[in-house]
């Protein structure tokens, strides 16, 4: 095999803390919480024994907003932080939903880094290698979780959510009362990009169609509606959306939020990956894997994809790898770029 260009890890909604296993909002789904910082440390240790990983991508939700109420958010962040910390590599945190419920906007950064340019923007890019380009969004730019009360973006997001959704949402049992379809994101625990993002984001993909770039985007929230159950998009999906599919460069969105996961591949040839959450199984999943990225193709492996990303129409059945950086084999899919 020819080698990639570069290889990055990935992961998404670790969400621990230390408590008993719970569920969702809604009570359907169990979530293994102590369990899913087992998963990180495995992540850790799996992602060290690669020789050549540019990054790890920690695509939001790093620790559970129950932590926040339990007096617990600095604890269970420092025992995630140093896992990261035994990384040899750079960590690319995005900030999730329940960052913004244990942290004001200026610890997280202090925290994980995720305002890291000089004009202290949580959105930036930057290339891992020649010929490719990553943009990391901030899906939370403007939303009712994160801002003090005042701010510009508090109060756009307030202006977007009594615009879109009638319903009361101080109450958690009520959010999705009479929506429909796409209109079921416009609920407090998504956000928008806003105008000024967009703006940059357009920039960027023009930039990089200029100096003939291909682009990796990672974000938290999901940007294609058919890349998760159609409640966990940004609220201003659409023209983002657009603004990637039209400029030809995009090889994949990279994103997590939605616990389950999702796949899709659009007919502009960009594949939108959801990543599963390890609260989901706990200790025996292995929610995590690595992306080689190649000019004409990703190769996604893992322990056990199925933990990672869910069988979908367009996404191959993984086949079998030995690496010599794994004791076990790796599992591959692979998707091809135009």
């Amino acid at each position: 095999y020819t080698q990639p260009a570069f290889t990055f890890g990935i992961i998404s909604d670790v969400q621990w803390a230390d408590v008993e296993d719970g569920t969702n909002f809604s009570g359907t789904v169990r979530r293994c919480f102590r369990g899913a910082l087992g998963v990180l440390s495995d992540a850790v240790a799996w992602w060290s024994e690669e020789t050549e990983l540019a990054f790890v991508a920690n695509l939001g939700d790093l620790i559970d907003g129950r932590n926040s109420k339990l007096g617990q958010s600095a604890t269970a962040m420092e025992a995630a932080r140093a896992l990261l910390q035994r990384l040899p590599c750079r960590v690319v945190n995005c900030i999730g939903n329940h960052e913004l419920y244990n942290y004001d906007r200026e610890q997280i950064d202090a925290l994980l880094g995720t305002a890291p340019t000089p004009e202290r923007r949580t959105y930036y890019s930057f290339s891992p290698s020649p010929g490719w380009r990553v943009l990391v969004l901030d899906s939370f730019h403007e939303s009712v979780i994160g801002w003090p009360a005042g701010h510009p973006q508090l109060r756009r997001a307030q202006a977007t959510l009594a615009l879109n959704n009638p319903n009361d949402l101080k109450s958690g049992d009520s959010w999705f009362r009479g929506l429909e379809g796409d209109q079921k994101r416009f609920v407090p625990y998504n956000g928008a990009f806003g105008n000024d993002q967009l703006r940059w984001l357009r920039r960027e993909l023009q930039s990089a169609a200029a100096a003939s770039e291909r682009v990796v985007v990672l974000t938290h929230a999901v940007i294609a509606p058919e890349a998760c159950d159609g409640t966990t998009m940004t609220w201003d999906y659409a023209p983002a959306l657009a603004a990637l599919r039209a400029s030809g460069v995009v090889a994949a969105v990279i994103c997590g939020h939605d616990h389950n996961g999702g796949y899709f591949l659009d007919d502009a040839g960009v594949h939108h990956l959801t990543l599963c959450s390890p609260l989901n199984l706990g200790r025996e999943g292995r929610a995590f894997g690595a992306i080689d990225v190649y000019e004409d193709r990703l190769e996604l492996r893992g322990p056990r994809l199925k933990d990672l990303l869910p069988s979908r129409p367009g996404l191959a059945t993984p086949c079998v790898r030995s690496r010599a950086a794994h004791a076990l084999p790796d599992e591959v899919i692979q998707l091809s770029l135009r």
